[in-house]
């Protein structure tokens, strides 16, 4: 039986260790801040520390999926290499990279999708995105063919990076609270009136949010959203949330203006009818690319600009 082998190219980061700045009583030393913590500051500064691209070649089969691969290396090559994952099903999101240079989860891209030939692999930078200039592949990826035997063959190579648009934690673990943070600003909760409605005869109205199908249909599709920030490092405009609320955050927020039984529609567009809401947008729909529960992102966003523009 030939084996198959497939080449995983991963761009790594070890951050540096935090250097420890407290010196004592001194009075200039640094303090928590009175104005809240530091995961509020509108900026957070990228971890400084090595960066290197590293080639793990495994067996692998076509119809295996990337994250099986990551797994393969963790457990019997090296275990130093970090990613994140959870439920391995497209389902938590967790586990969202930059699979040759497209935001994508690990657990749905299968190697057979997504390894390409070892001349024609697509470069990254060490943010994770593609290359614009040229198409030239390197001379180290062009080698690789040689390494194929008589008794294997090479299915080709897939590059890997961290999510574009956040800062590295580790290898291919990006910090993806700026995102987190942004959602809990629009307050992702139903927000009824509060008032407990009664029958007649003064019992529980059980039927008090009941809701048509109608009403059902303008945002059950946006409930499929799992947060896992493919959408955000699509978008060429959000980097952060520091010019651009972000299309996870709108898309939140689009949910509950549209559910009948919310009371605060008009608050909530209020909070996004801002200079980094959804005035930031640019409609170039990238973000509707490779959203792993199929929504289309961008038409959801058009849709609430233009209800925001229009109230």
């Amino acid at each position: 039986m030939t084996n198959t082998t497939v080449t995983l190219r991963v761009n790594r980061f070890a951050p540096r260790p935090e250097r420890n700045r407290d010196r004592g009583g001194s009075p200039f030393a640094r303090k928590s801040s009175p104005f809240g913590s530091s995961s509020e500051a509108p900026a957070r500064r990228r971890p400084r520390g090595k960066q290197w691209t590293q080639d793990y070649v495994i067996e692998a089969r076509p119809e295996d999926t990337v994250l099986d691969c990551l797994l393969t290396i963790k457990r019997t090559v090296d275990p130093t290499l970090a990613f994140r994952y959870s439920c391995g099903h497209g389902m938590c999101g967790s586990d969202a990279v930059s699979i040759n240079g497209t935001p994508t989860l690990l657990c749905t891209a299968t190697v057979k999708d997504w390894a390409k030939p070892a001349n024609t692999a697509v470069q990254t930078d060490d943010e994770g995105f593609r290359h614009t200039e040229g198409a030239d592949a390197s001379d180290e990826a062009s080698s690789l063919n040689d390494t194929d035997d008589a008794n294997g063959s090479s299915l080709g190579v897939i590059e890997l990076a961290a999510l574009p648009g956040f800062p590295v934690q580790r290898d291919l673990i990006a910090d993806i609270d700026p995102m987190l943070d942004q959602l809990k600003k629009l307050k992702p909760a139903l927000q009824a009136d509060g008032v407990l409605a009664t029958t007649k005869d003064g019992k529980v109205d059980v039927f008090e949010y009941l809701q048509n199908p109608d009403q059902l249909a303008q945002y059950e599709r946006l409930t499929n959203c799992i947060a896992c920030g493919v959408c955000e490092g699509s978008c060429p405009v959000f980097a952060g949330g520091d010019a651009f609320i972000g299309p996870a955050a709108l898309i939140w927020s689009s949910r509950f203006i549209n559910d009948s039984r919310d009371t605060k529609a008009a608050e909530r567009m209020d909070a996004i009818d801002t200079a980094d809401g959804v005035a930031a947008c640019q409609s170039v729909r990238a973000c509707s690319r490779q959203c792993p529960r199929g929504i289309d992102v961008g038409e959801e966003m058009w849709q609430i600009v233009a209800k925001v523009r229009e109230r």
